[in-house]
């Protein structure tokens, strides 16, 4: 099928980074230091992200086979239109439910940091009509965003990481493995979940100009976000002791709040932090929105901006259902296991069903 939009290899790249790049790097040292409950939880972190790649070199794969075609189309070739119509639907539920959890926490990280007398509410509504805007745009805005602010976002996080090493205690990640291997173990499920995104390739691979090089964008895309999300949780421990990381909300804000540039020109990095972290948070609920709006336009042989207009008050209620930010916390193990089931269980049985009945243009 050829498309009006495409991206280019590098925004696809970018794209597949920036999904991945969200309220992981808030959550993911204080889970992983409950669930590991030792120094060892950057272990599981980058265990994690090598099962990241394995994961994602398999949803290329899937889509190498149909060339072209997003998962959308392709679902109801290889399983035919009401099996490949439920596919669709569960794929566009997980986008549409992640997407108002991802405009939940961002407004609970405003309204603590920021907007502490705004209602979360009106955080919520106003940051989802600024991406509702850009989400009408298509895919080709949405690169160009990502592709002009994703080196900004990288700049803050390396920043982030860099100057935490000021108040990093060596003793704090020690020993490594001194109970075993058993508590990485109970870390990697978490830590896979947090790289979650990058199966927002089932879509965006379609839109590629160069659609070879969609193996590589994925990987890289993924390479980039492992170093980065070993490193904020290994910061975080050794900074702050595996012990109170366990007991902290957000432990990464904490870190930020302990750095003190040099000249004191600029007292409260954590404000900063916090503004480009919404920059992050919106590069990564747009992307999510479109695919979600994108799939039910398929189904329904309706433009997808109907459904960005239509999915609008879905999400907004999905983000506001939460009463407390326990509530959430729940929210977000329950989409813990629908990611595993898009971006691990769905790709493997698709793939095997494809050899299986032989679909797909590698057999003509």
């Amino acid at each position: 099928m050829i498309r009006k939009d495409e991206i280019t290899s590098l925004q696809a790249s970018l794209i597949v980074a920036k999904s991945m790049i969200g309220t992981g790097i808030l959550f993911l040292p204080q889970v992983m230091a409950k669930e590991a409950g030792t120094p060892d939880g950057w272990i599981s972190v980058l265990i994690g992200g090598l099962l990241a790649l394995l994961f994602g070199y398999i949803i290329i794969k899937l889509n190498g086979r149909f060339p072209r075609q997003t998962f959308f189309e392709f679902s109801q070739t290889v399983f035919g239109k009401a099996i490949g119509a439920i596919h669709i639907v569960l794929l566009s539920a997980y986008f549409t439910i992640s997407s108002g959890y991802l405009t939940r926490v961002m407004g609970e990280v405003i309204h603590m940091y920021l907007l502490d007398k705004t209602p979360i509410s009106c955080i919520i509504l106003v940051f989802m009509m600024v991406g509702a805007y850009l989400a009408t745009g298509g895919i080709n805005p949405i690169a160009r965003f990502i592709e002009l602010f994703f080196p900004m976002i990288l700049i803050i996080l390396i920043t982030l990481i860099g100057f935490s090493f000021q108040e990093f205690e060596l003793d704090n990640i020690r020993p490594v493995l001194g109970e075993g291997f058993m508590p990485v173990w109970k870390g990697i499920a978490s830590s896979t979940f947090a790289y979650s995104g990058f199966e927002i390739m089932l879509v965006l691979s379609a839109f590629m100009k160069k659609p070879r090089d969609a193996v590589k964008s994925m990987l890289t895309g993924i390479g980039i976000v492992i170093p980065l999300y070993t490193l904020t949780v290994l910061i975080s421990i050794g900074t702050l002791t595996v012990e109170e990381v366990r007991t902290l909300t957000w432990p990464t804000m904490s870190v930020a709040k302990d750095i003190e540039l040099p000249g004191g020109f600029f007292e409260r990095f954590e404000s900063l932090f916090s503004v480009l972290w919404v920059i992050s948070m919106y590069a990564t609920f747009v992307p999510y929105y479109y695919v979600a709006s994108l799939g039910l336009g398929h189904l329904f042989r309706r433009n997808f901006r109907t459904f960005i207009y239509l999915l609008f008050p879905v999400i907004y209620i999905i983000a506001i259902f939460p009463k407390k930010l326990n509530d959430v916390l729940s929210f977000g193990s329950f989409l813990n296991n629908f990611a595993m089931f898009v971006i691990a269980i769905m790709p493997i049985y698709f793939w095997i069903f494809v050899k299986l009945r032989r679909k797909g243009h590698e057999n003509g």
